[in-house]
């Protein structure tokens, strides 16, 4: 009984072939995706009662309130930021939806590329919105 091959018998019992073991690509992405989706909750946990309590301190809540609200560079930015963070939530909840479920890659590029569009039309709309709230 020489060397230890594949297939060959050794005290009674035989030995597993070896085989080789690919690593998975989109790992590393996946978990940065999860942090990004946890990092944007938390954004969007802390801004919303800050938002809240800043709404009600400022008085009475009209058109000119609402006005009054944004016209700080402050609540703009952080308006903006409270947006994108809910766009990058859904994002990656979408992504992962569609990975799971719309399995013909033929139509889940496309539909995540339309999501994609739609996402950026969205935020580049509460720009415009906030940035027209004059200072």
């Amino acid at each position: 009984m020489g060397g230890a091959r594949p297939g060959r018998r050794r005290h009674g019992r035989a030995r597993a072939p070896v085989v080789a073991v690919k690593t998975v690509g989109g790992a590393r992405r996946g978990l940065g995706l999860w942090l990004a989706q946890r990092a944007s909750a938390v954004v969007m946990a802390l801004y919303l009662p800050a938002f809240l309590a800043y709404a009600w301190a400022s008085g009475p809540l009209d058109y000119p309130g609402w006005r009054a609200l944004f016209a700080p560079l402050a609540s703009k930015v952080a308006g903006l930021l409270f947006v994108a963070a809910l766009l990058l939530h859904a994002w990656v909840g979408l992504r992962e939806i569609c990975i799971d479920y719309v399995h013909p890659l033929a139509l889940r590029l496309p539909l995540l590329f339309l999501f994609a569009l739609a996402y950026l039309g969205c935020l580049a709309w509460a720009a415009d919105i906030l940035w027209s709230v004059p200072a």
